[in-house]
């Protein structure tokens, strides 16, 4: 799609996709479709190596507006993947890995990681906002990574029938990708955060509990309440969902549940239709592609509501207005 925040988004606004058949089979020798950057990395590169070398492009933008010194004394707040065996990584491990290829000197007790998938990357964004608030740091960089393409995690999503394969259309198509922003209280910036929310969704695709859309009803409603907005004052949606129903079932209901004026357009954006799912990446690729749109005059309005979640109940929901 591109290694580029400008770029990225372009192809996104195009509806290119990268999208193609991978050479890995399910356990009924099923083809698995993905997508992933063919021609920049191979195909089965470890799944380390690939977030790192996303990650890394999107934290050089970063540095480039900022330069060493600055960058170097910011606070890292990175939502990541789970390590194999489940284990989490630790933020020597990230400093050892990203300092050389940015070509800077980090400090590990300025990093902290989130493992929380996509909800991961608002939570790391509310952590940032804390940080700011409470004049801890001028200014942090909050970025999300996570790469699919790996066996240990297809063959997860296969046994919990997740895939979409030849035979189940209600699952999702593997990706890979990071996003990366710089907060901020100082300078003018290219949008604001107007207001955030989290819950939890007592529904999930493992058990038989009714989806109501409680999770994301709350958390979208703390984060309009924060905002002194309603539902209707927001011209579009951004959204994780890549693909299952459940998903989008949770969205009709929270329109159905929140919306109290009737609007002729609410669109809902979603990055997985050209990226796949990107995991802990999803929500912040989300929220780079509603800026992106208006710094290029091309989004439906000046305030946008986005949303992301994980498998074990949790619902973030964020309120993000242009200010340019």
């Amino acid at each position: 799609m591109g290694l580029r925040w400008a770029s990225a988004c372009a192809a996104l606004r195009a509806g290119i996709n990268r999208k193609q058949i991978s050479p890995y089979f399910d356990n009924q020798g099923r083809e698995i479709v993905i997508s992933h950057m063919r021609d920049t990395l191979k195909p089965r590169s470890a799944p380390e190596e690939r977030w790192l070398f996303f990650l890394t492009h999107a934290l050089q933008e970063i540095l480039e507006q900022t330069g060493t010194k600055v960058f170097e004394q910011l606070p890292l707040l990175i939502a990541l993947p789970a390590a194999p065996a489940m284990e989490h990584y630790s933020a020597e491990f990230l400093v050892q890995e990203l300092a050389p290829r940015l070509k800077v000197v980090l400090n590990p007790d300025k990093v902290r990681i989130f493992t929380e998938g996509s909800y991961g990357g608002y939570s790391a964004l509310a952590a940032g906002r804390r940080l700011l608030r409470q004049h801890e740091a001028p200014a942090c960089v909050v970025a999300g990574a996570e790469s699919m393409m790996c066996a240990r995690t297809l063959l997860r999503l296969s046994e919990r029938h997740r895939l979409l394969v030849e035979g189940n259309s209600d699952g999702v198509i593997p990706g890979e990708a990071a996003a990366c922003v710089l907060l901020s209280l100082q300078g003018k910036g290219l949008a604001a955060i107007r207001g955030m929310g989290f819950s939890r969704e007592p529904a999930s695709l493992e058990n038989d509990l009714p989806l109501r859309a409680d999770g994301i009803t709350a958390s979208a409603r703390a984060a309009l309440d924060e905002a002194k907005l309603a539902l209707h004052d927001v011209a579009f949606r951004f959204s994780d969902a890549a693909g299952e129903s459940f998903y989008f079932k949770e969205q009709a209901l929270l329109v159905s549940r929140l919306l109290r004026e009737r609007k002729s357009e609410f669109p809902l954006w979603l990055c997985a239709e050209s990226l796949g799912d990107t995991g802990a990446a999803a929500g912040l690729c989300g929220m780079l592609w509603a800026i992106a749109a208006w710094t290029r005059r091309y989004a439906p309005g000046h305030r946008a509501i986005g949303f992301a979640g994980n498998e074990y109940g949790g619902r973030a929901a964020v309120i993000l207005e242009s200010v340019g």
